[in-house]
Formats: C-alpha cells, sequence, structure tokens
C-alpha cells in the first residue's frame, strides 16, 4: 500500500515538472504580450508626415492602382484623393520623412502583402540621402510587426536605436502622464482608412524665389550613392518579380542637383529593366504650377501646389494607359468623398 501510494506521488510529481516548463512558457507570452500592448498605448498616434501604416492597413485588399514611395517629397507632393478626382486612379502614399531606399525596399515589401498596384511611383531624392537620417525609429517603428520589420531593423536601423524598435517601451516609458483616451483607443480599437491616403498637406508659401531654382553638387560619398542605387535595385527587382512598372521621379522643386548628377542618376536607374526616370524638376509651367504660389519651402509644394501637381500625375499616368480597376460600391462612394473633401 506504501509502495502505490508514494508511486502516486512520484507520478503526480513528474507531471507537475513536465507542466513547468509549459507553465513558464505561457507565464512569458501572457507578460510580453502585455508589454507589446503598454508600448502600443504609449507610443503615438501617427497620421501624417509618412509612416502612416495604419491608414494603409485599412485600405481594402487590392484597391490601390499607384502606390507613392519615397521621402518627404512624396507625401507632401503627391495627393491621392485629387489625383482620383482628376484621373479615377486610386493612390496610396507610403513614404517617410528622410526615408533611404534601403527601408524603401523593405516598405514596399510589406506593402504588397495587401495590395498589388498596376505601377508604383518614387521620388528619386531619396537617392541622395546618407546612410541613416534623422526619422529611422518613426519610418521602422510604424511598420507592422512581421519578418520584413524585423529584416528592416537589422539590416537599416543604427544600433543605438534597434532596442526600441525591437521594444516600443524603450522609447515611448515616459509617455505615460500624457495618455488620453485616444491612446488607449487607437491601441486597442482598429484602424480606419482616411482621407489623406499617406498625404501630408502644408499650407505656407515659400517667398524667396526671385533668383530662381537653386543647384547643387552631389554631396554624399560615393560609397554612400552606390549603396543606394543597390538599394534601389532591389526595389526594381522585387516591382519585376511582381509583374509591377516602375517610374522614378524627381518632382518640381527649387532645390535641384546639376543636371550632370541628374544625368548620371537617370542612367545608373534605367540600367534595372522596366524602369522609367522622369525628370519633373523644372515643369513648373507644364504641370501648371506657379513656383511664387504653390511651393512650401526650396524643395516642396504646400496643399494647393499638391493637389495641382497630383492631378497632373493622374493624366500622365492615364496617358500611359494605366486604367482604374474596379472598385467595390462602397469603396468607389469613399474614394468620392475623398475628392469632394479635398475640392
Amino acid at each position: 500500500m506504501a509502495t502505490e501510494v508514494l508511486v502516486k506521488r512520484e507520478e503526480g510529481k513528474a507531471k507537475i515538472s513536465r507542466r513547468e516548463p509549459l507553465w513558464c512558457a505561457a507565464f512569458l507570452l501572457t507578460a510580453a504580450l502585455l508589454l507589446h500592448l503598454c508600448g502600443s498605448i504609449l507610443r503615438p498616434a501617427h497620421t501624417d508626415y509618412g509612416s502612416t501604416w495604419a491608414a494603409y492597413l485599412a485600405e481594402p485588399r487590392d484597391s490601390i492602382d499607384v502606390l507613392f514611395l519615397g521621402s518627404s517629397y512624396a507625401y507632401c507632393d503627391w495627393n491621392p484623393a485629387g489625383m482620383y478626382a482628376e484621373s479615377g486612379l486610386t493612390g496610396y502614399v507610403l513614404g517617410g520623412s528622410e526615408q533611404v531606399p534601403a527601408i524603401t525596399y523593405w516598405y514596399l515589401k510589406e506593402a504588397l502583402r495587401t495590395q498589388s498596384p498596376s505601377v508604383v511611383v518614387m521620388e528619386a531624392t531619396s537617392l541622395f540621402f546618407d546612410r541613416y537620417q534623422n526619422y529611422t525609429q518613426i519610418n521602422l517603428g510604424y511598420m507592422p510587426w512581421g519578418m520584413n520589420r524585423v529584416q528592416a531593423i537589422l539590416e537599416c536601423a543604427e544600433e543605438d536605436k534597434k532596442l526600441g524598435l525591437f521594444w516600443d517601451l524603450y522609447f515611448y516609458h515616459d509617455r505615460w502622464k500624457e495618455l488620453t483616451p485616444s491612446d488607449v483607443k487607437k491601441a486597442i480599437l482598429p484602424a480606419g482608412r482616411d482621407n489623406l491616403k499617406g498625404h501630408t498637406a502644408v499650407d505656407q508659401v515659400f517667398e524667396q524665389t526671385a533668383d530662381g531654382p537653386f543647384l547643387s553638387e552631389m554631396r554624399q560619398s560615393e560609397e554612400v550613392y552606390q549603396q543606394n542605387i543597390r538599394d534601389f535595385s532591389r526595389i526594381a527587382q522585387l516591382c519585376a518579380e511582381k509583374g509591377i512598372d516602375l517610374i522614378v521621379t524627381i518632382n518640381p522643386t527649387y532645390s535641384q542637383y546639376t543636371p550632370v548628377v541628374y544625368d548620371r542618376l537617370r542612367a545608373d536607374v534605367e540600367q534595372n529593366p522596366g524602369v522609367t526616370f522622369v525628370n519633373w524638376s523644372d515643369s513648373f509651367a507644364e504641370a501648371g504650377l506657379d513656383p511664387t504660389v504653390h511651393l512650401y519651402d526650396g524643395g516642396h509644394l504646400n496643399r494647393d501646389g499638391a493637389k495641382i501637381f497630383s492631378a497632373y500625375t493622374g493624366q500622365y499616368l492615364r496617358g500611359l494607359g494605366y486604367e482604374p480597376r474596379e472598385q467595390t460600391g462602397e469603396n468607389r462612394a469613399a474614394w468620392e468623398a475623398a475628392a469632394a473633401e479635398w475640392k
């Protein structure tokens, strides 16, 4: 009898022992999820100035005709609702402040998980950026969690930012005093799409235009430029693999590079099969723009300039043969409402 009791006790201990790793794993998983939720609540909402992933993911799957990529020259200069009003083409600007081509590659890879655009339009100013710019934390920190974000952090982030990009609380733990009910709401409830479509409207008018555009030579090192071109080639290759056309643009701007720099850039990007390079830097009159009225600063278009340039871009794309895809009645009505709001 005593032996049987001893055996049962030993069996019970064995069962408990086998369960301990499972309980430990469950505890660690629960703790990780709670810490992630806390980080999501403390991280500020981001609805403009690039990296607007939440609104992008709220767009109906495979409903976007044109995907715009790049830096602030993308999200300031292109207003997809304005383009839709003129051309019927739907679009989204999935750019980021001072975003380098290495990050843009991972943006595109993640973006294509939910959308299948007919054409990608990428502004080319980012090819003249240094390897690391000022907004890595924002550009990577709002990407959806998954292998694309993980690989982007490991490949593109500065060493001193990687910990915070893997663990939001590292960056935002001291925001608890600023928390509002909307912070909790945006972390718990699913995000909805908005009428910005990734665009950021800025209202200032640039006044220093008397001397015309100011030209610069390339300022970055040859090593960094070549790395950016290699990263761009990855973007071009990904588009080719997915059967997506790729157009690279220099948008209308007074912050220009010399013709020699642009000629070299054209040759370098067009080495990739299927890539088209368009230099609109001096195309103000052609696009219907007035540099004394439609520039925000020396580089970016303001709100009114973006509406005009976006309509022009839509007409240009329609002229190349791109047609609006079929939309549901609900989504068509949403785009009509967005276009009407910007008018």
